[in-house]
């Protein structure tokens, strides 16, 4: 049998769920993504088992241990565009859209010469006839009725040589599009980004199942009971089903499902999407998620204010375009990118 010499163990900080036999072989505690112990003790290390890699929490993040010597190539910050807000149409009341999502990350282990996409979201059209840039799903894909529902906000992403849902480095998501109401303005659309964009709303009378519901990490958000004319999926939102009012869908790593109508009160708002980390590229990571109409990372450093990200005002308001704030190592620059229409190539130095 071998020795093990260890000094002094204090007992009362063992962690009965990790183990140290007497043959040196240190089993670390095993969690996943999702019930990782959330701002554990400085120093924490567990065996993340969607990642397959050891993690030590840093004080404010869990960061993966054996990347530390690559060398940081770019810091990054993403917000995805806030959805546009409902308008009244022949009601009383539109409502709010929602804001969008916030992304930061350090970058290591790219290529020299890769080429990055980056794509800023548009902010949600009111009433749009199109998809607003970055995925946000449109109010109106079949040119019925539309004087009530408005787009959901585009995400905005940084892809790995073209845009691509498997080519995602990090997104933010957008939020999705306000709905109607003749009561007051319930039926806001779900803030984006994060794990899992916010639902929309639909409260009156019980019937949260005319919501929109929030891309997750898996799968576009779920249609609300009247359907869909476009189903939410990879990077895009979902479109409302005919004349029927709703707010669209956030774009996002999966974009959120569009609001459903039913009389009467009930036109709900669009979810939001979710944002999306690339682990094998980023460390040091934040993927947050706005609230109702409030964009995530507003307070962060970088954020420019003017209403980016923000979800558009009830009665008729587009969202607040996306935004890209980006620091390069190897030339000590920073550079930030606001809404055009087009995105831009980035090259690895």
């Amino acid at each position: 049998m071998s020795t093990l010499n260890v000094g002094t163990i204090n007992a009362t900080n063992i962690n009965a769920s990790g183990e140290i036999d007497t043959d040196g072989n240190q089993v670390l505690p095993n969690n996943t993504n999702a019930n990782r112990p959330n701002s554990p003790d400085t120093g924490t290390m567990l065996y993340n088992t969607d990642e397959n890699k050891v993690q030590v929490y840093n004080g404010s993040t869990y960061e993966t241990v054996g990347t530390g010597d690559a060398p940081t190539q770019f810091k990054v910050q993403l917000w995805g565009a806030g959805g546009g807000g409902g308008c009244r149409g022949g009601w009383s009341y539109g409502a709010n859209g929602g804001g969008g999502g916030y992304a930061y990350g350090e970058l290591f282990g790219l290529t020299s010469g890769a080429t990055l996409k980056l794509r800023v979201g548009e902010g949600g059209l009111v009433n749009g006839t199109r998809m607003s840039y970055g995925g946000g799903g449109q109010a109106n894909r079949d040119g019925g009725d539309n004087r009530y529902g408005s787009n959901g906000g585009g995400a905005t992403g940084l892809f790995l040589t073209s845009v691509a849902h498997a080519n995602a480095i990090m997104m933010a998501g957008g939020g999705g599009g306000g709905g109607s109401s003749r009561n007051q303005e319930g039926n806001w659309g779900g803030a984006g980004g994060g794990e899992c964009g916010q639902d929309g709303a639909s409260p009156y009378e019980y019937k949260i199942q005319y919501r929109g519901r929030g891309g997750s990490g898996y799968e576009g958000g779920a249609n609300c009971q009247d359907g869909s004319s476009y189903s939410a999926r990879a990077l895009e939102g979902g479109t409302p089903n005919s004349n029927c009012y709703g707010g669209a869908g956030g774009g996002g790593y999966y974009g959120g499902g569009a609001g459903g109508y039913s009389e009467s009160n009930t036109m709900g708002g669009g979810g939001g999407g979710s944002g999306y980390i690339n682990y094998d590229y980023v460390r040091n990571w934040l993927n947050e998620r706005g609230e109702a109409q409030s964009a995530a990372g507003g307070g962060a450093k970088g954020y420019p204010g003017g209403g980016v990200a923000k979800g558009g005002n009830a009665n008729c308001t587009a969202g607040g375009h996306g935004y890209a704030r980006i620091w390069q190592a190897s030339n000590d620059t920073t550079t930030t990118y606001s809404y055009t229409g087009s995105d831009v190539d980035i090259t690895v130095p």
